[in-house]
């Protein structure tokens, strides 16, 4: 969800630290002035203004800090950071950082009762994409207002920045909002006071009726304050004499994807109501985790509405269920990374700044004796070690697959070593990946930096300043996809039939290496599942294994060297190199999202089904098992009996490689249900080797499998020209009659 690591996974990375601690006791140039009349501002650059930014904390005085009532205290603070058109000519960039004043300048809790005192992070924060003006005046005219909402566990600065900005100089105002409870700032204070031992006075969580509830309300009580003028007054910046009031949108990355639907919506379930002075919302990559809302919430937004990225449980199942809102939008980007998106070029830098800062000999004295050490140098530590290789290990995929290889300059082994808890696997995989970083070159964050800002700009300048301009970029025009070809774009209606799964129980599809350019397929019926063997693999709560044996490794056609470490995801992908991304939140977006996670991942994938499954849920004796058959000269990894999220419908399959290249999977059961939230993703299988092509990735097409049961081999290619894969799931929800 954008989020920090999810406590589960924590606790598990942090139990193995316990052990061993006990064992030891740039962007362009600004440009000053609004457009010429006649001047023209593409969506993806900056537009006429130069950008003004400023913070500051408001209190909602008519809630607790938790977000709760009847009210007992001094109310509920948040922290602002607002982008702003200006004409202030600037060459400067500013920090963002991940402090939030109201827990990190709260000495002693007495500034702002009810909150922790939090060590602040004394790392260099990210520089600013574009060039920015510090405190700037406010330009001269008449702007929409626009509430921007962060991911779980994030913050204001670091929710879609390099984007935030670029709408400002389009002529936007823009309050991005820190969510008290559930910003990272709550997070660190939480760990350090579970797992540390700190006393750092209260943290507490926002509160029922649910996390949503309570950020939508900070949402409108953020437009509320910001049309009121306590923005001005704590500013000295006249902003809300220079705000078009009847053009108010709202934007939201992961969570505050959520968020920002939720605001126009309503939660019936819930009893909050739709804020009406919102008329347009974009929702980035999230827009309906927990099924909080309802068919009838959808029903209840009447205004446009864009779902960009992957967005579970809503991009392909729900979209024609929003029957009142025209126009809508969805932007479904191929192999979108969930992650990366919403944090922008801040990523790669605040890894590298955050990275250098941190005293490796905390670890694991934090854990032992924390008193004896610096509070500043235990909060830089954890933050690292709750971030960037806490989702599945040393082989995370969002280093080292979106940064340059000069992300790691300056940074210690002993340093990477004590974030993953004293595991030393960390060097070997940056020694083995740093020289061909980034991984996913056709999957980079300046691509889908510009991509967000293409459809951003686009959607706002439509709906809140009625620019028929605007609607040249949102077509599905053939010059749009040249641009854009990461992108399936649908206005209003999304079509889609059905692919239903048609393999049946016994089914071997086998794939043959054939040179350096593909493999010969073949699928024959009647094959029995071999033994799983004993080695039940720990992939529990969307985690991955590696499998590395000695002396086995194998080919892959397109691959100059052979593979001899496995990844092995929960949810049903094993790749090589990194681990899949293919966790709760980045799963089941729709077909075109998996076919790009698929063919632009530059690596091996073998594609086990490749959606949301739990193997914590599986039947008696199931699970995700791996181990060597030495006598035979093959790993085998086998899903037995494990269930999609949320569902009860089995799945078995079994995939065996062997030292020859040569790849099987063998088909016991599979589920006609994707997880709950998204059930009509019915799964991925087959082979890519990941290389090829964004401008291509139309034309790679997939098979069926079905059609070759009991028929002779057939070639197949892989690599840039293709890869062996085919999708199964259900037509599109809701008809469009009404569109």
């Amino acid at each position: 969800m954008q989020n920090k690591a999810l406590a589960a996974r924590t606790a598990s990375h942090l139990s193995s630290a316990l052990a061993l601690a006990a064992l030891l006791a740039a962007g362009t140039a600004a440009v000053a002035g609004p457009a010429e009349e006649g001047g023209s501002y593409p969506p993806d650059r900056t537009g006429p203004y130069a950008i003004g930014h400023t913070t500051v904390v408001i209190t909602d005085t008519s809630r607790n800090v938790d977000g709760s009532t009847p009210v007992t205290s001094s109310g509920r603070p948040l922290y602002l950071h607002l982008w702003y058109p200006t004409t202030a000519a600037t060459t400067q960039h500013v920090r963002y950082t991940w402090n939030d004043p109201v827990y990190n300048q709260n000495p002693g809790g007495t500034v702002y009762p009810g909150l922790p005192d939090l060590p602040a992070l004394s790392f260099t924060g990210s520089s600013s994409f574009n060039p920015v003006a510090e405190r700037a005046p406010l330009a001269s005219g008449r702007f929409p207002l626009l509430v921007a909402t962060h991911g779980l566990e994030v913050a204001a600065a670091k929710n879609m920045p390099d984007t935030l900005e670029t709408l400002a100089s389009h002529g936007y105002l823009v309050a991005s909002v820190e969510h008290t409870g559930d910003d990272d700032a709550f997070y660190q204070a939480f760990f350090l006071e579970t797992y540390v031992g700190l006393s750092l006075g209260p943290d507490p969580r926002l509160t029922s009726p649910s996390v949503i509830y309570q950020r939508s309300k900070d949402v409108s009580f953020v437009i509320g304050a910001v049309l009121q003028g306590v923005v001005d007054q704590k500013t000295g910046i006249a902003f809300s004499r220079h705000i078009d009031s009847e053009n108010i949108g709202v934007l939201g990355y992961s969570l505050g994807g959520e968020t920002t639907l939720a605001t126009v919506t309503g939660i019936s379930s819930e009893g909050l109501p739709a804020d009406r002075r919102v008329k347009a919302a974009f929702m980035g990559a999230g827009s309906n985790y927990g099924l909080l809302l309802n068919s009838a919430d959808y029903a209840n937004a009447d205004i446009p509405l864009m779902f960009f990225g992957n967005d579970t449980g809503i991009a392909y199942e729900n979209f024609n269920a929003f029957t009142h809102s025209h126009p809508k939008y969805l932007v479904d980007i191929a192999g979108f990374n969930h992650h990366t998106g919403g944090y922008q070029t801040s990523w790669c830098q605040d890894f590298h700044n955050s990275m250098v800062a941190v005293n490796p000999s905390v670890f694991p004295q934090a854990f032992i004796n924390a008193a004896a050490l610096s509070p500043t140098d235990i909060a830089n530590y954890v933050f690292d070690a709750t971030f960037y290789f806490s989702y599945t290990g040393p082989r995370e995929l969002g280093i080292y697959n979106f940064c340059d290889g000069s992300v790691f300059k300056d940074i210690s082994d002993a340093q990477l070593v004590s974030v993953l808890f004293g595991n030393p696997q960390i060097l070997a995989v940056k020694n083995e990946l740093q020289g061909s970083m980034p991984l996913e070159p056709e999957l980079a964050i300046a691509e889908t930096t510009r991509l967000t800002n293409w459809y951003a700009v686009s959607f706002f300048n439509k709906t809140l300043k009625h620019e028929d301009a605007a609607s040249q970029y949102l077509t599905n025009s053939s010059a749009n996809q040249r641009s854009n070809p990461l992108v399936h774009f649908v206005a209003n209606c999304e079509r889609a039939k059905a692919h239903p799964l048609d393999l049946q129980p016994g089914d071997r599809i086998t794939f043959i290496p054939m040179g350096n350019t593909g493999y010969d397929v073949s699928v024959t019926s009647g094959a029995t599942l071999l033994d799983p063997g004993p080695t039940r693999l720990t992939v529990g709560g969307n985690a991955s294994v590696s499998l590395s044996y000695p002396g086995f490794s194998f080919p892959a056609p397109g691959l100059p060297e052979p593979i001899s470490t496995l990844i092995v995801d929960e949810n049903g992908a094993i790749t090589s190199r990194t681990s899949a991304d293919y966790s709760g939140v980045d799963d089941n977006g729709s077909p075109w999202y998996m076919k790009g996670q698929l063919l632009l991942s530059n690596r091996l994938t073998i594609a086990a089904l490749m959606k949301d499954l739990d193997s914590t849920a599986a039947a008696t004796g199931g699970g995700v098992f791996g181990y060597l058959d030495a006598a035979n000269g093959r790993v085998i990894v086998t899903y037995a009996a494990v269930p999609a999220t949320g569902t009860t419908e089995l799945n078995t399959l079994q995939v065996v490689i062997y030292a020859s290249g040569q790849i099987e999977m063998i088909v016991g059961e599979l589920a006609a249900t994707g997880p709950i939230y998204s059930p009509g993703i019915l799964g991925t299988i087959g082979i890519a080797i990941g290389q090829t092509r964004a401008s291509d990735l139309r034309k790679v097409k997939p098979i069926s499998f079905s059609e070759l049961r009991n028929g002779p081999p057939v070639f197949l290619p892989v690599g840039r020209d293709g890869a062996i894969y085919e999708q199964f799931y259900s037509s599109t929800g809701a008809s469009c009659t009404s569109e």
